[in-house]
């Protein structure tokens, strides 16, 4: 008998918990797993590449009633939203929603051997008072204390669930430093990549994109205010003041592109930085760079790192906590502060520091990535146990 194992996400756009799962599904073994997967918001980027044998569940049916009682609770959401905004105070978007709509949502309807929030906020509440399973899993993906989610609002979720996966160890120790009382229910499973997979995507040609003498730059990541874009454009800046002949591309879309567009515009850097869009394969634009480069605020684990450094890319990188689980300073790759004058510094002495580029790249490619061979086994292990 098939155990019925049902994936819960946000959507399937370009981002790091999105890939990871992408990775992960098709290594599951579905002679052993009958896998449903809940997309909240469907027709991101990446459905295509939902494996074949997994279920896509539709949103549950809503009578004319219950949609009412939605669009009510969405409504009341608007207003608190306006609120908190007068008053100054600030919560997170996904506990707002949940704080004025849960009571309207509905789950669905089958009852599962294991149910797995893949994602914090949403799906975890949905998984959390929704959802009917034997065994419920939550992975945390990002730092959630930076990124805005209160402790005490999400621990009453959290103590509903069997496990719950950090997937990097910063992460892991932060969460039984932040809420100890869970500790028995953390477990590390880091994300999962396919170093062939992504090698084999890399291959694909880029139309616009023309061989140039020019310093080629990438940056992968949702355009929100975490992945810290505008300090890219700052940066980019700082490159053009110092007469460096470069062309960064941004891959990604979201909430601050207007913003980045606006940045770029006025900075004059049209030309040099080039915002792409959302891409279901960003792979060809980190194999086509010379340096890699991560402006994040904070990160659960930085998969577009692990990625460029599949691709054998040097990589620069802000301080945020877990990137000294993956990043080495001057060893496999360079740590710089929040700033342009620091990021911009690292990405001119790696031009102009051919030494140090190419003994990065040497530790880089002497890296493995295995966690598609290892990984895996601690998932089936956690969908397996009683």
């Amino acid at each position: 008998m098939k155990k019925r194992v049902l994936f819960v996400i946000d959507s399937l756009n370009c981002g790091g918990a999105e890939k990871s799962m992408l990775s992960l599904l098709p290594l599951l073994h579905l002679e052993k797993y009958d896998i449903s997967l809940w997309v909240l918001n469907r027709g991101g980027v990446l459905e295509s590449l939902v494996p074949k044998g997994i279920h896509l569940m539709d949103n549950p049916h809503y009578s004319i009633f219950e949609k009412t009682m939605l669009k009510i609770a969405h409504l009341i959401h608007s207003a608190y939203i306006r609120i908190l905004k007068i008053s100054g105070k600030k919560k997170h978007g996904a506990e707002s929603l949940w704080k004025c709509s849960g009571w309207a949502r509905k789950g669905l309807i089958t009852e599962y051997d294991v149910a797995i929030a893949y994602q914090q906020g949403l799906p975890t509440y949905l998984v959390a008072n929704r959802i009917k399973a034997k065994k419920k899993l939550a992975w945390i993906n990002v730092d959630i204390f930076k990124a805005g989610y209160s402790k005490m609002f999400n621990k009453t979720f959290y103590e509903k669930f069997d496990h719950i996966i950090a997937v990097s160890d910063i992460l892991h120790d932060m969460l039984c430093e932040k809420m100890p009382s869970l500790q028995e229910k953390y477990t590390i499973v880091y994300d999962i990549l396919n170093p062939m997979v992504i090698r084999e995507m890399a291959k694909e040609q880029i139309a616009e994109i023309e061989p140039t003498d020019k310093t080629i730059i990438t940056t992968v990541g949702r355009m929100a205010a975490q992945k810290n874009y505008p300090l890219a454009v700052e940066t980019a800046k700082y490159l053009s003041d110092h007469h460096i002949d470069f062309c960064w591309y941004f891959v990604g879309a979201g909430s601050e592109l207007t913003k980045v567009n606006r940045m770029i515009e006025s900075c004059q850097l049209k030309g040099k930085v080039i915002p792409v869009g959302l891409k279901s394969n960003p792979y060809p634009y980190i194999e086509m760079c010379d340096i890699y480069v991560q402006t994040s605020r904070f990160e659960g684990f930085g998969l577009t790192i692990a990625e460029a450094k599949i691709l054998g890319k040097p990589i620069i990188s802000t301080d945020f906590d877990v990137v000294h689980d993956q990043i080495t300073h001057e060893k496999n790759g360079l740590i710089c502060k929040m700033n342009p004058q620091s990021v911009g510094g690292q990405i001119i002495r790696l031009i102009n520091d051919a030494a140090l580029r190419e003994n990065i790249i040497h530790h880089v490619l002497s890296e493995e990535n295995t966690t598609y061979k290892t990984e895996v086994i601690k998932v089936e292990h956690l969908l397996d146990e009683n």
